[in-house]
Formats: structure tokens, C-alpha cells, sequence
């Protein structure tokens, strides 16, 4: 275990005398910054003291504490107390209280063991289900104030989207019995009950002439014209992005299929042909739900009305259509509609069923890539994801667990309509647990289609993405492991920034014994504390963009994917979030991350891929491209200066001296009066240092610099590409 790793700033620790030489040498090697305090109070007090720091500096989130409490083992019992400041990485002092007991038990402060974590979920054979557990599970749901997310337990969309559907159904019953009852009453208040008014109506021979009676009869039956309509807008929001977009349509389609309804019939009445009458009516009821539905319920209510039975049963052919030897059709008709439309529903968000907009599909030709890319893209490609869906977390040893990839993007492509080419084209990779992969690329180039394909909001035209080994297509608890921060901000005006922590980690699943426990630290580390009861919206950019970290790193998921989350942020918070980020891949979370930002990049990722339309170009750790893409080595150099003598070396003396070392292979990036920046391809950094030194009076050098390729100067020169492409 190296304490280094952790990165606190004061371990705490009262340790009997007998453990104290192992307990030392079990925190080494030590950061230069840490400080040990032995103390003399117990663990209780200990956490006081610490807490008491932590008020003393709210937002001081990366000053990490650790407390130690070692007692002497008796027999075979070992015990040790510990505790930490550190919501994420906390969990590390049980490596070092492993290795304080091993040191111990081998009588040598030499010996080491490393000692990682594994959390498995696994039944509690002992303690019966209480009303408390359950009620802790709903508590998960309480935060949209429907069952909604209790279907997110079950790992198929077919649940999410039955237990959308019955709510759904639950809601327009109560909603239905609120209208009518509303009605009652004021009818009631203005007109007096039904029984004690004047029969102004008898001399009309129909039984709804009075709105009282039609209603009544009226409202129980609209549930008749809920059942096949709610599947029906279900596939329709599936069309738009824009939720007011969505709804306004929504409330167009539905209101021009109730004129149709009403249309159809009096058109029907001037068509003499009984086969086109029937021909028409089954061809609209067939093609729409909601005019079948409104079929049925108006003919129930025909059913009831003496006055309509006459006309039934006439030759009048507005009411041919519609009758005993036809409505036990409308029925099957009603209930295939529920069935079919669900099935799509849930085939389309299973991944079985997919719309593609390719025509004349692109050749590609994966001999093109880059050799890692291509090493990558076969590694991910031979792995069988069809016979499992065993997690992550149930494998037994830690190699595998290290090994194995927590997320997998597998041969994605996807190409908007009426575009030539590829938004995202063939990309596949993984990313290992505990691993910070950065993806890197210019503005268009596609980061942000493949994120929004991850988490759900656009459709793969090909290829797929897997969590854990789960479909993100086909298991909707997969979703349940991914955090997300967006490049654009969440609308979500009308939460505060503590509803919005409280619902993100009621969704992720957190108990509701620490679920304020858990808000408070994450609000306290992206230093949220001060806006708490702010709306969102009053936010200024960069807390914004806290928040959004913050939210996407709540519960904590297996994958976190952050899209530029530190843009607009301030040095300081951007530096402290950068690491907040370390902490967490140090406890085994991997992260993707997108950034303009290299030097972001270099400090928090473990490997990086560059992107170019839509496809990696390059793929490996940062000293890995510089060694393969990295041009040699560059060479700054400034020359004395002197205006009053003009027997000086200019700088263009040294670019002359440069370029005659033909076997250097010198380039000139660039020139000015007295400095001087040069590009050099061959050759190492002790022949270079030679060089110079030896003929630096010679040609009058002032300073110099020998650097490696920067990973900015590796980005740039990918980007000559893209402009090569579209000149």
C-alpha cells in the first residue's frame, strides 16, 4: 500500500507501543506533505476533531484525513479502528490496516500485502425483509412521486415500460374521477341536485340530453380510449428530442384523429357501398388506436340510449357500421393495438429492432488504422458478450477483475439522415476498471454522438456499447452504473441544487439511512455547500458545470463519462475537481473524459485515444504517443542581443549551424530577432546538449531548452489533417 496513491495531507493515530514499528512502516513510502499526529484519544474523538477541521474549512474538499486506532492482537483476533475524511478513496485504510497485521503476524516490517476491495451483491440470509427495507426501496421512487423508477430494479426495458403504463393507466382514472367529481360539485352548487330540477328535457326523447347524465356515463368509459392510446404516444415521443416539441405534437396528432373520428362517419353516410363503408371504417380503426377506442365507447353508450337504438337498427347508414356484428372486432382490434404497440416499444428499446438510414452504406477498411487502434479493435471485437451477463463484480480474483473491461464500445457507427458520412464511424475500445481514458479530438469529430449514444439519448445505426458486460440496449440496470456531465447543462430550472443531488442519488440507488450523508460530502467536495438552496438556473456557468460533475459522480457508478466538465470553471475549483477525479480512479472508477485542456488530460488520464471522423486515429498511454507520433525532440534557443554591435550572432546564425547538422534532421517551427524554436527528428537529448554546450560562446547563445514532443504538439499535428481534408 503507498500512501502516496492516497494523497492526505494528516494521519491521525494512537497505536499501542508493541504495533508502532509496523504500523510506520506499513503507511511508507510518505508524500513529502504528509503529517503524522499521534493522539491520545479514541476513534470517536478522533472523527470529532476531524469534523471540526472540516467546518473550520468547508471547501478545502482535497484535505484528506485518516485516523488509525491499533490495539494488540489477541490470539487470533486482529482488531483495528479507522476512519476517513474522503468520501471516495476511504476506503484504502483497509489496505493499510491489512498490511500493519501482516508486518505484525511475519514479525518483519519489510513484508508487504496489497489488498483491493471487491463488492459483491449478495443476499442476507439472516435478517428477515422488514417494512423498513421495503420502504427504503420505494424511497428510491419517491423522488419522481411514482413508480416509475422502482422498474429500474428489473433489468429489462419490457419492465420499464409496464410499470409506465399501469402508472400511466393509475393516473388517468384519478384524473378522470377529479374532472367528473369537479363537475358534480359545481353543477350541483348551481343547479341543484339532478332529482329536485324542472324536466324541461322530457319533451326529448334521449337520455343524455341533460350534460349531467352524459357525463356520468361518460367519464367511467374514457378508459377504454386510455388503454390503446398510451402505447400509441409511447412510440411517438420516441420520434422527437425536444419535449416541447414532443408534447405540443402529441396534442396536434391526438385532437386531428378525434376530428377524423368525427369526420369519417358523416362522410361514410353519402357512400351507398357497403363494402367501401366497411372498407373505410376498419382501414381507420385499424390504422388508429384512439378511433377504434372512441368506436367502442360511443357505441356502449349508444347501447344505453333508446333514441340511438332506433336508429341502429334501421337502414340509416350513418350507424351501419357500428353494431352487434362488429363490435366484438373493435375489441380485438383494442387489444392487438395494446399488445403490438408495447412489443415494438420494448423491441425497439432492446436494440432488436432499428431504424437505419443508410442507403448506400460506406465501405471501411479497417487496414487503414493506426496499429493500436486496429490491435484494440480486434482484442474488443473477439470478446463474447452473447452467452453473458455475469457482472463485473462476481469475478474472484483481482487480475481478472483488473483485466477485464468495465466499459466497451463495440464496432459503434452512426450516420445522421442526409448526411455523406459518418458521424461516429466503426469506433470500438474498452476501458479497464480503475482506468482514466481520455478521448480527444476536434470540435465535430464526434465525442459527443458516441457519449450521447452511451447513455441513451440517440440511436446506434450500427454497433453497440456494454457496461459491465450488459447491453446498454437491452439492460436498463446498466444505465443504473453509468454517470454522466453533459458538454451542454441540464434543464432543470425548477430544482434546487440540493433536489437535484438528493434526486441523482435516490436513482442511483443510495439508502435512504445515507443518502443525506452522501449529498452532504458531495456537495461539500465540488464546494456546492453555499448554493444549496439556489434554483439552478440562478447558477452562474462554471458551478453549473460543478454540479454537473458532481452529479454524474453521485452514488458512485462503474462509469462516469465527464464531456468538457471543467469548461468555464475557475483555475482553482478546475484543479480541485482534477483531482477529486484522480481520487476516484484511484478507487477503481473508470472515467472517460473529454477535454480541450492537455495538460487536464495528461494529469488525470491513464491512456488516450484521438479522434478524427469519427474514428481513433491514434490509442495509448501519453508517453506511449509521444515515443510513436512525437517528432524527436524541440529546441528553444535565445541569442544575446546587442543593438550596438553588429559583429553579433543572430539568430540566424544558429538556424544556419542547425540545418548544416544534416544528420539531426532539423526543421525550423519558428524564427524571430533574437529566439528561435527548431524541430529535431533525430539524434538523443545527451548528443543534442553536447552540441550546444560545446558551441555555445560560438554562436553567442543566451538559454536554451531541449524538450519532448508536448501532447498539444501531437494534437495539432493530427489537426493538419483535418485541414488537408477539407481543402
Amino acid at each position: 500500500m503507498e500512501t502516496n496513491l492516497l494523497n492526505p495531507q494528516t494521519i491521525l493515530y494512537k497505536v499501542d507501543p508493541l504495533m508502532e514499528n509496523y504500523f510506520q512502516a506499513a503507511i511508507r513510502p510518505k508524500s513529502n506533505d504528509l503529517v503524522l499526529e499521534k493522539r491520545s484519544e479514541n476513534i470517536s474523538e478522533m472523527n470529532k476533531f476531524i469534523w471540526q477541521k472540516r467546518m473550520d474549512r468547508p471547501y478545502t474538499y482535497t484535505d484528506i484525513y485518516l485516523g488509525f486506532q491499533v490495539s494488540v492482537p489477541q490470539e487470533n483476533i486482529y482488531k483495528i479502528q479507522t476512519l476517513s475524511s474522503n468520501l471516495i478513496s476511504g476506503h484504502e485504510v483497509v489496505s493499510v490496516a491489512s498490511n500493519i497485521f501482516f508486518k505484525y503476524a511475519l514479525n518483519d516490517t519489510a513484508a508487504s500485502i496489497q489488498t483491493t476491495l471487491i463488492y459483491k451483491k449478495t443476499g442476507n440470509l439472516t435478517i428477515e425483509p422488514t417494512i423498513g427495507s421495503l420502504l427504503n426501496v420505494l424511497s428510491i421512487a419517491s423522488c419522481f412521486l411514482k413508480f416509475l423508477p422502482a422498474s429500474l430494479i428489473l433489468d429489462v426495458p419490457a419492465c420499464y415500460w409496464l410499470f409506465n403504463y399501469l402508472f400511466d393507466i393509475m393516473t388517468s382514472v384519478i384524473w378522470f374521477c377529479y374532472l367528473l367529481a369537479m363537475y358534480c360539485i359545481f353543477d350541483v352548487a348551481f343547479n341543484g341536485l339532478p332529482s329536485s330540477r324542472t324536466s324541461s328535457t322530457s319533451i326529448i326523447p334521449i337520455e343524455f340530453a341533460s350534460s349531467w347524465d352524459l357525463r356520468v356515463q361518460f367519464y367511467p368509459l374514457t378508459i377504454i380510449i386510455v388503454l390503446p392510446t398510451l402505447p400509441f404516444v409511447y412510440l411517438i415521443t420516441k420520434i422527437f428530442k425536444s419535449d416541447l416539441l414532443c408534447g405540443l405534437s402529441v396534442l396536434f396528432i391526438l385532437i386531428i384523429l378525434h376530428m377524423i373520428s368525427i369526420i369519417v362517419p358523416i362522410v361514410m353516410s353519402f357512400v351507398s357501398n357497403k363494402f367501401i363503408q366497411k372498407l373505410i371504417y376498419w382501414l381507420f380503426n385499424i390504422i388508429s388506436p384512439t378511433i377504434n377506442a372512441q368506436a367502442i365507447a360511443t357505441y356502449i353508450l349508444a347501447q344505453q340510449s333508446t333514441f340511438c337504438q332506433i336508429f341502429i337498427h334501421t337502414d340509416f347508414s350513418f350507424f351501419t357500421p357500428i353494431g352487434n356484428d362488429t363490435i366484438e372486432w373493435n375489441w380485438v382490434v383494442l387489444i392487438l393495438h395494446i399488445i403490438i404497440l408495447l412489443l415494438v416499444l420494448i423491441t425497439i428499446d432492446s436494440g432488436l429492432l432499428k431504424f437505419s438510414c443508410l442507403t448506400h452504406p460506406l465501405e471501411f477498411d479497417e487496414n487503414m488504422l493506426d496499429n493500436d487502434v486496429l490491435e484494440e479493435r480486434h482484442r474488443i471485437l473477439s470478446l463474447n458478450y452473447s452467452a453473458t451477463n455475469k457482472s463485473l463484480l462476481d469475478t474472484d480474483t483481482n487480475e481478472e477483475e483488473h483485466e477485464t473491461d468495465h466499459l466497451t464500445v463495440h464496432d459503434l457507427v452512426k450516420r445522421f439522415p442526409g448526411r455523406n458520412v459518418f458521424a461516429v464511424n466503426h469506433l470500438t475500445f474498452g476501458a479497464k476498471r480503475g482506468e482514466a481514458f481520455g478521448l480527444l479530438g476536434y470540435n465535430g469529430a464526434g465525442k459527443t454522438t458516441t457519449f450521447r449514444i452511451l447513455v441513451g439519448d440517440e440511436l446506434a445505426t450500427q454497433g453497440t456499447a456494454y457496461i459491465d458486460g450488459q447491453n446498454v440496449r437491452r439492460h436498463l440496470k446498466s444505465m443504473r452504473q453509468l454517470g454522466y456531465c453533459p458538454q451542454q447543462n441540464c434543464s432543470m430550472d425548477f430544482l434546487t441544487v440540493q433536489n437535484g443531488l438528493y434526486l441523482l442519488a435516490r436513482i442511483r440507488g443510495v439508502t435512504f439511512s445515507r443518502i443525506h450523508l452522501v449529498v452532504e460530502k458531495i456537495s461539500s467536495l465540488f464546494l456546492l455547500d453555499p448554493f444549496l438552496n439556489n434554483y439552478i438556473h440562478q447558477l452562474s456557468g462554471g458551478t453549473k458545470r460543478r454540479l454537473h460533475a458532481a452529479l454524474a459522480l453521485i452514488g458512485p457508478p462503474l462509469v462516469a463519462i465527464l464531456d468538457e466538465p471543467t469548461t468555464g470553471v475557475d483555475p482553482n475549483a478546475r484543479q480541485q475537481m482534477q483531482e477529486i477525479f484522480l481520487n476516484a480512479v484511484r478507487a477503481r472508477l473508470t472515467i472517460i473524459l473529454t477535454s480541450h485542456s492537455m495538460d487536464e488530460c495528461e494529469r488525470v488520464c491513464n491512456r488516450l485515444g484521438i479522434m478524427f471522423n469519427g474514428q481513433l486515429v491514434c490509442l495509448g498511454t501519453i508517453q506511449h504517443l509521444k515515443s510513436k507520433f512525437g517528432q524527436g525532440y524541440t529546441i528553444e534557443i535565445k541569442v544575446h542581443s546587442t543593438s550596438n554591435d553588429v559583429n553579433a550572432t543572430t539568430i540566424q546564425n544558429v538556424q544556419s549551424f542547425l540545418l548544416s547538422q544534416t544528420q539531426l534532421n532539423v526543421e525550423i517551427k519558428e524564427l524571430s530577432y533574437s529566439t528561435g524554436s527548431f524541430q529535431v527528428k533525430q539524434g538523443t537529448p545527451a548528443d543534442l546538449f553536447e552540441l550546444l554546450e560545446q558551441n555555445k560562446q560560438y554562436l553567442n547563445i543566451e538559454t536554451y531548452t531541449i524538450s519532448q514532443t508536448t501532447l498539444e504538439q501531437i494534437f495539432l499535428s493530427f489537426g493538419k489533417q483535418v485541414n488537408d481534408t477539407l481543402q
